[in-house]
């Protein structure tokens, strides 16, 4: 809004930038349960026996781009779930639920056909965990729920930090969420929305004087030994930096990896 557009706290919102996500949820034929299986909620699941045993030690498998060969995922990373260890209303199905998120996923947002996008899925989720990619056939699939999500999640990138804002935009505007500063909260992604949140409720109360609100936030675990060396080398080197850049230079062990990788 121009209000908003006014605020000095808010004149870099137009650098801030979001990657496109896809949630693909598949429901697929039931197989023999498969039971004694890792973290979660629940401990069982209706998901092919070589899929339950992929996923055995955790109901969430973290991949990067690049999975598979497949042209789609040369930039798109993805998580798959087993909603059945991670949801009640799923795990008391008589259908197995196979969830597979994608980010930095605008080839596949712009497939319009809910069930290519199914299958694609199923054939990267086969890929990550390691299992042919019959195990996981398209002829299962019983049901698909799809929601494209273009430019919706915050693009951390090196630098990204310095654009995000206090959650006191101005007299009497709030704000929250993972693009917001957590003022040193060590927090990432939805708990770092939670913080945030709990951070702009205290923030209201101040304003308005009020003694009752439940604000109070868990502090982050403290660093490692060898992440709190990495972030005194970075204070130092930026402290060193040219004044009058628009964002701070990159974190110098990114810069490293960076240099490294240029050699191979």
């Amino acid at each position: 809004s121009p209000l908003l557009a006014s605020l000095p706290a808010t004149q870099r919102f137009g650098e801030l930038r979001g990657v496109t996500c896809v949630a693909v949820r598949v429901y697929l034929q039931p197989a023999p349960r498969t039971s004694g299986l890792l973290g979660g909620f629940h401990a069982s699941t209706l998901l092919p026996p070589a899929v339950a045993a992929a996923m055995r030690a955790s109901p969430v498998t973290v991949c990067g781009p690049e999975i598979g060969g497949m042209a789609e995922l040369s930039e798109a990373g993805f998580c798959v779930y087993d909603l059945q260890r991670l949801h009640d209303e799923h795990a008391a199905g008589d259908l197995a639920v196979l969830e597979v998120d994608f980010y930095r996923a605008e080839r596949i947002a712009d497939v319009d056909d809910d069930h290519a996008v199914a299958r694609l899925a199923l054939e990267a989720a086969a890929a990550a965990l390691g299992v042919p990619a019959a195990t996981l056939d398209p002829s299962l699939i019983v049901d698909v729920a799809v929601v494209r999500a273009r430019r919706a999640v915050s693009h951390f990138a090196l630098g990204s930090a310095a654009l995000s804002p206090g959650v006191r935009l101005g007299e009497g505007v709030y704000a929250c969420g993972d693009w917001v500063d957590r003022t040193g909260h060590a927090s990432w992604s939805t708990e770092k929305a939670v913080v945030t949140g709990r951070q702009a409720a205290a923030a209201v109360g101040r304003s308005l004087g009020l003694r009752a609100v439940d604000a109070q936030v868990i502090p982050a675990a403290e660093d490692t030994p060898q992440l709190a060396v990495l972030r005194k080398i970075s204070a130092a080197l930026r402290a060193a930096a040219p004044t009058g850049t628009a964002l701070p230079p990159p974190a110098p062990w990114a810069a490293l990896l960076k240099a490294v990788a240029s050699q191979r």
